[in-house]
């Protein structure tokens, strides 16, 4: 079983090399690029990490508004919760 830092390095090295390519014009198709044009590939990974990071965010919120009620565990957890009080009760550790 491959680790998930060799398999990440294994998705993101071609797309390193393709981005140092088209930074220093090594591809033949970049000579008609503008001042612009590396503008926007030298701040690609900036751009990348943002939208990652908005990604993530969206994500966590669709599990916060989708997250689903259990009302058999809330009656469990409520009922262990009286047994641990009626314990610490019953040790005079609370009254």
């Amino acid at each position: 079983m491959v680790s998930q830092l060799v398999t990440y390095t294994l998705h993101l090295t071609p797309l390193v090399v393709v981005w140092i390519a088209l930074l220093y014009n090594w591809l033949p198709y970049t000579s008609s690029f503008t001042e612009n044009h590396y503008q926007l590939i030298l701040y690609l990974p900036v751009y990348v990490i943002f939208l990652l990071g908005i990604y993530a965010v969206c994500t966590v919120l669709y599990g916060v508004a989708t997250f689903n009620d259990c009302t058999g565990a809330r009656v469990e957890l409520t009922r262990e919760i009286e047994e641990a009080k009626a314990d610490l009760r019953r040790r005079k550790v609370i009254e």
